[in-house]
């Protein structure tokens, strides 16, 4: 008998001793009834029949299921270390807490799914219930579409994801993507970890991964780039190390399009210098200048911040900060506190990793676009946590 078998019909034991919470009654009723071919789902009618409108209410406003975007990130990051580590035992270990993050979510599902089983027993949610009951299930859908295009970072996990797979019934099995979606694609592994050869029958069959192998394709031979904004920015802060200024001479000894953006960037320097000092010269008056040493130039007046503050807590602040064409979340610890973990999440794009700062953790939003962008961040500080979605 599986292990994954076996544990589901130790929840069928839980769900009929009735001592489960709330919670964990319907986790182990939804488990039994999206695997109702293999498992039975004797017990499950009068399990949710036992639990009251007022606990079920209660049960809904304990939820954060924006706790789950942490909880599959940390997943995807610790599936990359089974594949990396090659059967040994540390991989084990990096593969059971990766799959615990996947039952996370399926259990998230299940309770999700006897929630609408109880309401069909017992009659629909109204009011802040039902206001709280859609809120919950539009979350998990909010999920489920920023992750479901990168269940790529699950595959070295298929083993164990193709048994969890098959004991779900068949029309469960296209929404659970946590278990299912490219839970065939064990060949692209092999190009992660650099034991790929020749095609096999999947890679050349499947458009997912050979899109997967384009795209790291690319990375492995990137073609000749021209400095990015980033760049060029730092070398006018004068933030670039020197071999970093060595790689720009030489590029720009032979790119005259990079040359001509290098030169653009000092005459800019020249004309601020000029402007600051016909300004401190009128600010004194005519003829009270008697030294010809250049004005100091300010420090980042070149290029000056604009900063919003865009949530204030005790323990931390949340910044969005402008710095010329570029934009980056600030997450500032206030009076002594530290900021302990911190999550940043695009819709449909991985997830942003923060740097450590003098002045907290801070992510690299990229170019100022232009236009409204909504992100969700997660912080936990002190004893504050934030759930929130940000417009910039």
């Amino acid at each position: 008998m599986s292990d994954a078998l076996s544990r589901y019909q130790a929840r069928r034991q839980q769900l009929t001793g009735g001592s489960a919470s709330v919670g964990g009654t319907l986790e182990a009723a939804g488990d039994l009834l999206r695997r109702g071919a293999r498992l039975g789902t004797q017990g499950v009618e009068p399990s949710l029949r036992a639990l009251t409108r007022p606990q079920i209410e209660t049960w809904l406003q304990s939820l954060k299921p924006a706790e789950l975007r942490t909880t599959l990130l940390r997943a995807a990051e610790e599936a990359v270390e089974v594949a990396l580590g090659e059967g040994s035992e540390e991989a084990e270990m990096w593969r059971a807490s990766a799959m615990d993050g996947l039952v996370a979510r399926d259990r998230i599902a299940s309770a999700a799914r006897a929630l609408g089983e109880w309401e069909a027993l017992q009659g629909s949610l109204t009011g802040e219930a039902a206001e709280r009951r859609t809120s919950f299930l539009q979350a998990l859908g909010n999920i489920d579409a920023a992750l479901r295009p990168r269940a790529r970072w699950f595959i070295p996990l298929n083993p164990h994801r193709r048994e969890e797979r098959d004991l779900l019934d068949s029309n469960e099995r296209s929404q659970s993507w946590w278990f299912s979606a490219r839970a065939e694609c064990d060949e692209l592994v092999a190009s992660w970890t650099g034991k790929s050869g020749a095609l096999g029958a999947h890679l050349q069959s499947c458009a997912e991964c050979r899109a997967d192998l384009a795209d790291a394709a690319v990375v492995e031979q990137p073609p000749r780039r021209h400095l990015s904004s980033d760049e060029l920015w730092r070398f006018d802060l004068g933030l670039l190390s020197v071999d970093e200024r060595a790689r720009m001479e030489a590029h720009t000894a032979k790119c005259a399009d990079c040359a001509q953006a290098v030169l653009a960037l000092e005459e800019g320097d020249t004309a601020i210098e000029e402007a600051l000092e016909l300004e401190a010269e009128g600010a004194a008056g005519p003829g009270a200048r008697t030294s010809s040493a250049p004005v100091p130039r300010r420090p980042g007046a070149r290029h000056p911040e604009r900063r919003e503050v865009l949530e204030e807590r005790r323990d931390f602040r949340v910044l969005l900060v402008r710095e010329r064409q570029r934009v980056r979340l600030l997450v500032q610890p206030l009076a002594g506190r530290t900021v302990t973990a911190a999550v940043f999440l695009n819709p449909g794009k991985p997830s942003l990793k923060p740097s450590q700062g003098p002045e907290g953790l801070s992510f690299d939003l990229g170019a100022d676009a232009g236009g409204a962008r909504t992100a969700h961040l997660t912080v936990q500080a002190g004893g504050e946590t934030l759930e929130r979605d940000f417009t910039f």
